[in-house]
């Protein structure tokens, strides 16, 4: 018996994988209206706010969102939340911008950054500051994020910010805290789950687009099952869809039925 489902479905490349390159995505509508609202947001030099449920495919949206800024003219320094204090991810910062320091006094932290950016600037690029899971991070970090973005009244230069987090942002940023910024925050979105269809478009796109077979391998009972099962989020389309390909293999089966969704939907710890 076949192993791998590549081999058994004859796909030339395993679809529903979340590592696939900008160009291989399924592009929603969402995920252009997104782009373009955040370069809108860049070119004016403000921050922008993308928010959505685990899984929902901010982290997907985001790399498309990348994608699309050209590397001529564009300089973008990621990083990852977490249950840091500001110093600490003043320190991360620095570390993407290839600086590393022992002082742990903001002030000095912070014109080391401002120096650095500068350079990015002369260099004729503009720096953009991304920071996905923005949503683990404490009060302290929204009361000072803005410093890092703009020096003093003598510099023209101003960081445009992305932040991407979960629903608990939304409480965050209403934080009396977070007002100078929010007051910087030109724009946001706030990523909903996937509708039927265009978890039939996902589905399909994966299949053929990625995996190089008909689509007609999840009946339509299944495709139905799987955005009822999976609520619409792309995640968890993806795992449904993967644990109905993997049973269908091992049952010698080359279409999905219904049936077979619901039983690889069954939670396991019950």
């Amino acid at each position: 018996m076949n192993t791998d489902i590549r081999t058994f479905y004859g796909f030339r490349q395993i679809p529903f994988s979340p590592e696939l390159r900008p160009e291989q995505m399924y592009l929603l509508s969402s995920m252009v209206e997104i782009s373009r609202r955040i370069q809108f947001a860049i070119q004016n030099s403000m921050y922008f706010t993308l928010i959505g449920d685990v899984g929902a495919g901010k982290s997907t949206t985001l790399r498309y969102v990348l994608s699309q800024l050209p590397a001529k003219s564009y300089q973008v320094i990621d990083l990852v939340g977490g249950q840091w204090s500001f110093v600490e991810v003043l320190r991360q910062l620095m570390a993407s911008l290839g600086l590393f320091t022992r002082t742990n006094q903001p002030s000095t932290m912070l014109r080391q950054i401002h120096e650095a950016l500068d350079l990015i600037y002369n260099d004729g690029k503009r720096p953009v500051l991304v920071i996905d899971e923005c949503h683990h991070f404490t009060g302290d970090f929204y009361a000072q994020l803005h410093l890092i973005s703009q020096q003093n009244l003598a510099k023209a230069n101003v960081i445009p910010i992305v932040m991407c987090g979960q629903e608990g942002l939304f409480e965050k940023l209403r934080n009396p805290q977070a007002r100078p910024l929010m007051s910087r925050i030109l724009d946001g979105y706030n990523l909903r789950s996937l509708t039927q269809d265009e978890c039939f478009g996902y589905i399909e796109h994966h299949l053929k687009t990625i995996g190089g077979r008909s689509s007609e391998i999840f009946d339509k009972p299944a495709l139905i099952a799987v955005s009822q099962v999976s609520a619409g989020i792309p995640r968890n389309i993806n795992s449904v869809c993967l644990l109905a390909l993997q049973h269908g293999m091992e049952q010698g089966l080359q279409t999905i039925s219904a049936e077979v969704v619901r039983k690889v939907t069954r939670n396991w710890w019950e």
